[in-house]
């Protein structure tokens, strides 16, 4: 009877031990860049040319990535870059993704449609396999590479320059991004009228972004969207047209996440208790999602 006994508070204790590992993130050091949108839809654009070309949001990342991912790796952390769209066919891309070792996911989301993550599924946007890839491998943390516009006109003066980050998880990401963009690249290089920039939480079902984010947090990963430069503002786009300025710029969000890195293993992750209890980011809490049928997605609210 002993034995039995004994036998039994070892297993218990043995499946308390496993509940609270698997209740932890198990993340790795690797750092994940995005390269924001896709190539046959690019993102935001300057409304003409500046320096003698229109800049692209995908099209200025495949340039510059890799300037970020060289900072991260020059600091001793593994960093990948991925696409959730096809390769480039075509010279200078061809070239610019090759050189910085672009992973293609293959997965274009034509229209924007919405769709599931396959961790989490009542976490639902376009283009959510980048966020799951994050989580398939653990990642450290995720780096979103966007610009941002407000309309198809040009505009002087300050942008709100914003660096968007997950709830529970990205407070740190995106302190670390927000200062480094503020102290080497906003009105000190690129002006922005004194203004400089701000970290905005997105975890609302159907808010641009909120989505991938939501998903990630779930995971205990840190993710944040690097939105402080608009291409429909002169002096940020003629900045970012040079290629001094870009590789400033893209410099700098690399160093930013270096910081982060560097304090990272001292900050406890949150993970989602519940995936089954709802919240304002699932699914159906906003009334676009309500209108949609989005095969896969979990429905937790009714």
């Amino acid at each position: 009877m002993r034995f039995l006994r004994l036998l039994f508070c070892l297993c218990a204790g043995a499946l308390a031990a496993c509940s609270q590992v698997s209740r932890s993130p198990r993340t790795s050091q690797l750092v994940v860049l995005d390269i924001g949108h896709f190539l046959t839809s690019p993102g935001a654009s300057t409304p003409g040319e500046v320096g003698g070309r229109v800049l692209r949001e995908c099209e200025f990342w495949h340039q510059y990535a890799g300037e970020v991912k060289q900072e991260v790796q020059r600091a001793g952390f593994r960093c990948v870059i991925i696409n959730r769209g096809n390769p480039p066919t075509t010279q200078p891309l061809l070239s610019y993704a090759r050189a910085a070792d672009v992973s293609y996911l293959r997965h274009p989301d034509a229209g924007a449609e919405r769709y599931p993550s396959r961790y989490f599924p009542d976490r639902v946007a376009s283009g959510m396999v980048s966020a799951d890839y994050a989580i398939y491998n653990r990642a450290a943390c995720i780096v979103f590479l966007h610009h941002n516009s407000l309309s198809n006109r040009w505009t002087s003066g300050a942008s709100p320059s914003v660096i968007l980050r997950n709830k529970y998880n990205g407070g740190a990401l995106a302190e670390a991004l927000r200062s480094t963009m503020e102290c080497e690249i906003l009105n000190h290089g690129m002006p922005n009228a004194g203004r400089g920039c701000r970290t905005e939480v997105r975890c609302v079902d159907a808010d641009r972004a909120a989505g991938w984010l939501n998903a990630c947090d779930d995971a205990g990963i840190p993710a944040a969207v690097v939105e402080s430069a608009f291409l429909n503002n002169r002096a940020h786009a003629a900045f970012l047209a040079t290629d001094s300025g870009a590789r400033a710029y893209a410099r700098a969000v690399g160093r930013g996440i270096v910081r982060f890195m560097r304090i990272s293993p001292s900050i406890q992750r949150h993970v989602r208790a519940n995936p089954d209890a709802p919240d304002q980011g699932s699914f159906g809490y906003a009334e676009e999602s309500r209108q949609l049928h989005v095969p896969g997605a979990k429905l937790l609210i009714r």
